[in-house]
């Protein structure tokens, strides 16, 4: 996970790095763009205002408040919402911004959290206004011409919160998949749609409220490309797809790259397999261009040291590990674990952290359980990672271990206790996932939740209702002084003022400081930058080895995870593929009679489980996995209904009234339960 090698120096490159001239040939050229928010700010003027007003004006002078929109200035704010003691301010986004890419490029965008590097997508993609020669997207004004939208996709995270929800995970009319597609494909190429269709393994049957966000994420990029578009701007699209439907998306960008000369903006912390893809590549350090160059004259920065080679990695992630690295170059002594007091290691416990014994649960409604007779074990104190594809069920598993859902005693225990029955297990295990940031920094529809929450004003909440709850405020102290390290937080951020990877920092600390036996994460790291990726490993680590904590993580992230894990837990539609130690987990088909050492480890080793496995569905003809799931369903083939309907029911069966299925909640004439 971490090399024994120093950082290479790239100050001295990055900073004789001179943007070229926009040329004719130019798909985006920027001129010294300088971008700022417009803010509330307190100001010190305490004896000028009342005392009954003081307090909060004058508490913190730093301390940044929301006004109004105004209609005579639409980026100005309401004097009148602003209050005694308060002012327009401006925060400084990005400055001195100049760059330009060709037609045919793929850029590879990168930075730090916090750096930039979303806003920068927006400003190009026309969603802020800028002076009308900053920002030139083929030819024409970002955003005074607005003619220029039509040739223009701009792809964000925010589409899982702000279409398929309208507020506080209340679902937007169980939309069928087969009606957005219709409405975004009119007057597209029928060959182009049945083409993403197929590659992206969408099933127009889907429905919206019931498959995986991994399934979500591929209709909207289905939705965003099926039209062909000039320019091409992606934000973090692609942390929930698993590696193969990654993989499969970069290369149909490639191709429209070199096919229709489509320029792509790719912004991502996520560098498995992109060796070779990007053209150019554009480093953002704190709002400011450090370099935009083609690839080809990166040659020094991408270099990768032999200790790295060694490890399989790839040649993208070294080097973005190495500029992160020398940005902060008292990071890698953060990410060195720290030694265990002698009063806090735990003694080796031969007991099970978690136990699954012949579970077969499903969703209501569906036409085939999600998981179906499962059994497996984890010992205490593992470090596992839960792998599979995109709607292998692994979020199910997760909140079934978690006590999400109503499950017969004794078929899932955790810690030597029963799941959803035994309440103690509420403050013995914490569950992460995607979910925090739709249900606590947001209240639906993009609207912020608690504009003024700082990350310090909820820590001190829940670190005073610990101690009620009887932790020991002297030993809750060091673990937030480390979690505060470790994740680079700054206690004065407002949760609606910064970036997603650093809100996402923000509920790690507020769900890690409590501590916990058994950790269950999911992709809870899709928004975090690599370093800060590698300082949570570090961080989970250390609870394995001080503490005897027992960590499952759900995860499509392979980037420098190779040595982290203990144990694999491998899923395959819903089945158990392999559970145990890593080092005894089988090699896939073709990596088998390839022979000799996988290359990349994990990443090549999950690459080859899932091949393996799509060629294995293709030749049965199986649907893609999750579509069984969904609450609408689909035509199972023929064979496959014939089979359900002859094997037995299996022994464990279950009515969730809580959304669990089976008994009277299955679907007739699927054999699933009786």
């Amino acid at each position: 996970m971490l090399p024994t090698v120093e950082p290479t120096p790239v100050q001295e490159m990055m900073d004789d790095s001179t943007p070229s001239k926009p040329g004719p040939s130019s798909a985006i050229a920027i001129d010294d763009l300088w971008f700022s928010y417009e803010v509330a700010t307190a100001i010190n003027e305490s004896l000028t205002i009342d005392k009954s007003q003081r307090g909060l004006a004058c508490e913190k002078s730093e301390k940044t408040r929301d006004g109004g929109l105004s209609v005579a200035n639409p980026r100005g704010q309401y004097q009148a919402a602003l209050g005694p003691g308060l002012k327009i301010a401006k925060k400084l986004e990005l400055a001195e911004i100049s760059m330009q890419l060709p037609k045919g490029a793929r850029c590879m965008l990168i930075g730090a959290n916090g750096a930039g590097k979303s806003t920068l997508m927006n400003v190009i993609g026309g969603k802020h206004m800028v002076d009308e020669d900053c920002v030139q997207v083929l030819g024409k004004s970002a955003f005074h011409d607005t003619t220029s939208q039509a040739d223009l996709a701009l792809l964000t995270g925010n589409w899982t919160q702000t279409v398929n929800f309208v507020g506080h995970n209340i679902p937007y009319q169980a939309m069928e998949v087969s009606t957005l597609i219709a409405s975004a494909s009119a007057g597209v190429d029928p060959a182009r749609v049945e083409r993403l269709t197929k590659l992206l393994e969408v099933n127009p049957k889907w429905n919206l409220t019931t498959v995986s966000d991994g399934q979500r994420r591929r209709v909207q990029i289905m939705c965003k490309l099926v039209k062909p578009s000039a320019v091409m701007l992606l934000d973090e699209i692609t942390t929930d797809l698993d590696l193969l439907a990654r993989q499969d998306l970069l290369e149909f960008l490639k191709e429209e790259s070199e096919g229709r000369g489509a320029c792509i903006v790719y912004c991502t912390h996520i560098f498995d397999g992109l060796d070779g893809w990007a053209t150019h590549v554009t480093y953002i350090l704190g709002g400011r261009l450090r370099f935009s160059e083609p690839a080809d004259a990166l040659k020094e920065i991408m270099a990768v040291p032999v200790a790295e080679r060694a490890n399989g990695w790839g040649e993208l992630f070294c080097a973005v590990q190495r500029l992160l690295r020398a940005q902060r170059p008292d990071f890698l002594a953060m990410l060195t674990s720290m030694p265990a007091p002698a009063a806090s290691v735990v003694a080796p416990d031969a007991s099970l952290g978690v136990e699954v014994k012949n579970l077969t649960w499903g969703y209501s409604g569906a036409s085939v359980t999600a998981l179906p007779n499962l059994s497996f074990s984890l010992p205490r104190g593992c470090l596992c990672l839960l792998v599979g594809a995109n709607g292998a069920g692994k979020t199910t598993l997760l909140r079934l271990l978690g006590g999400k859902h109503m499950v017969p005693m004794g078929q899932i225990n955790v810690l030597g206790r029963p799941v959803f029955h035994d309440l103690a297990l509420n403050t013995l295990v914490s569950m992460l996932s995607g979910d925090w940031t739709r249900q606590v920094a947001c209240v639906g529809n993009g609207v912020p939740f608690q504009a003024d929450f700082s990350v310090g004003e909820m820590t001190d909440r829940y670190v005073e209702a610990l101690v009620r709850d009887g932790f020991d405020a002297e030993k809750l102290a060091p673990r937030l002084a480390r979690l505060k390290q470790l994740l680079d937080l700054n206690m004065e951020w407002r949760l609606h003022k910064v970036s997603d990877g650093q809100r996402r920092r923000c509920q790690l600390l507020l769900k890690l400081l409590r501590p916990s036996e058994l950790l269950l994460m999911d992709e809870v790291t899709t928004d975090l930058d690599l370093i800060s990726r590698q300082a949570l490993l570090v961080f989970l680590r250390e609870e394995a080895e001080q503490r005897g904590v027992t960590v499952v993580y759900s995860t499509h992230i392979f980037d420098g995870v190779d040595d982290w894990p203990t144990h694999i837990l491998s899923i395959k539609r819903g089945a158990l593929h392999y559970c145990g130690p890593l080092a005894d987990a089988p090699k896939s088909a073709a990596a088998a009679t390839a022979g000799g050492k996988l290359s990349g480890s994990l990443y090549q080793m999950v690459r080859g489980w899932l091949d393996d496995e799509r060629a294995e569905r293709r030749a049965t003809g199986l649907a893609p996995p999750g579509d069984a799931n969904s609450v609408q369903g689909m035509d199972v083939d023929s064979a496959s209904m014939a089979q359900a309907a002859a094997a037995p029911a299996p022994k464990a069966k279950y009515d969730d009234p809580f959304g669990g299925g089976g008994g009277k909640y299955a679907r007739a004439g699927h054999g699933m339960y009786r």
